[in-house]
């Protein structure tokens, strides 16, 4: 029952239907442009490849069809799409609103760099880590801004419990296994409001991809992953609504 429950919840605040929309409060392609502006800044500083700046633009058109434009391609995504949205509202693939990659291979071969701690897919929970006994590889200089996490991250595991997910909200930085996904807005956003979706996901096992012998969750299939994307304010009036809902159940 608090299985359903949960997933009734969330599917109403992923939909738009959980609060009420607020004019002020700005539209989705509003943040889209300011994200396209953080873009072009990375990438003049060399700090983002120039490949980034290639996003899709998903749209409706006329004919009540979704479309998606990337460069001079556009395709019909209709069958893509899992519900509409608030007219305030966007649908946008993770990739477009999120930097995100993979921790380091362990390698038992490799020896060169500081040895640091790491978390695995193991220490990674819907509501937390477990943090007890940690292993260490070594990381190179090269390696470790790549595959560290920080206070604010959202971390994605890549197989098991596919999308099983979890906000990084420790004062010290961790480093990670190559099986767990490290997400960060290129813009300030409700992080947590996104955990909430790839709990949605899970739930509704919308979530997969087939590794070797597993069901994986690639880095491409990660980028690809369509979400809503709600004004900001929006989205922490949600995450607060959500919770406030949860604790009832309790």
């Amino acid at each position: 029952m608090w299985h359903n429950l949960k997933k009734s919840i969330l599917q109403e605040a992923i939909q738009g239907k959980l609060v009420p929309q607020i004019a002020e409060e700005g539209i989705a392609q509003d943040l889209l442009e300011q994200i396209r502006q953080e873009k072009q800044k990375l990438v003049k500083e060399g700090k983002l490849k120039k490949s980034a700046l290639t996003d899709s633009v998903i749209y409706k058109g006329d004919d009540n069809k979704y479309y998606e434009q990337i460069d001079k391609e556009n395709k019909e995504i209709t069958e893509d799409i899992l519900f509409d949205l608030p007219n305030k509202w966007q649908w946008c693939r993770i990739g477009t609103i999120f930097m995100h990659n993979n921790g380091k291979q362990l390698n038992k071969g490799n020896s060169k760099g500081k040895l640091m701690k790491y978390i695995t897919t193991s220490n990674l929970y819907w509501d937390g880590f477990v943090l007890d006994n940690l292993k260490e590889m070594p990381f190179e200089n090269n390696e470790i801004d790549r595959c560290m996490a920080v206070k604010g991250d959202l971390l994605v595991c890549e197989g098991g419990d596919i999308g099983r997910s979890c906000i990084w909200n420790y004062d010290f930085p961790i480093m990670l296994q190559n099986h767990i996904h490290k997400l960060r807005p290129y813009i300030p956003l409700c992080t947590k409001f996104f955990y909430y979706i790839f709990n949605l996901y899970n739930l509704a096992g919308l979530i997969g991809g087939k590794g070797i012998g597993i069901q994986g969750f690639s880095s491409k299939a990660l980028h690809n992953t369509l979400v809503p994307l709600p004004p900001q304010k929006e989205q922490y009036r949600i995450v607060t609504q959500i919770e406030k809902l949860f604790e009832q159940l309790r």
